[in-house]
């Protein structure tokens, strides 16, 4: 077994910047198609699926917070500093899934927000609900890997489009 005081570890400073240069180049050639217009304000009404969308959205993080506040605090206090492994991947799952949220959000909410607001209201609601399917499934795919690319990076995809085609959009304008 290897002594891990004398492991380094490597930078995923290259490997993160290729997959996400990757990710955007593909979404931004995508939104190069679909997204032909550029900046303009959408009308108040034209906004309601995207707020039905984030009322949703914001609904579902409630639900991963308190699950991970009430799994930790109230329904199995006497189990959070288990070793058993079970209870070890129990509670990983209500911290990743809280965590992820929390993570993503800020990126999501910029992206859905000016997405829908300047180039197209009705497909960024579109795209918040289909976003809010994806996250609502991150805990049943957690741990499972490569199953969990299912939740991720569809979520991924829909925030670099929408951040791409606002880009995209504002150079046309």
């Amino acid at each position: 077994m290897a002594d891990y005081n004398s492991m380094t570890p490597k930078s995923s400073l290259l490997p993160g910047l290729g997959l996400a240069t990757i990710n955007y180049g593909i979404m931004g050639v995508v939104a190069l198609f679909t997204d032909t217009g550029g900046l303009k304000y959408a009308d108040a009404a034209d906004l309601k699926l995207l707020v039905i969308g984030l009322a949703v959205y914001i609904y579902v993080l409630h639900v991963f917070c308190f699950r991970q506040g009430l799994g930790r605090n109230i329904v199995n206090p006497k189990l959070v500093n288990s070793d058993d492994p079970v209870c070890r991947e129990h509670f990983a799952s209500l911290d990743r899934t809280w965590l992820n949220s929390l993570e993503q959000a800020p990126l999501f909410l910029t992206a859905a927000i000016l997405y829908s607001g300047l180039v197209n209201a009705q497909l960024g609601g579109i795209l918040t609900l289909v976003y809010v399917a994806f996250t609502a499934m991150y805990p049943a795919v957690f741990g499972k890997i490569p199953l969990i690319t299912v939740s991720t990076f569809p979520r991924y995809f829909i925030i670099q489009y929408m951040v791409a085609s606002v880009v995209l959009a504002g150079l046309r304008t």
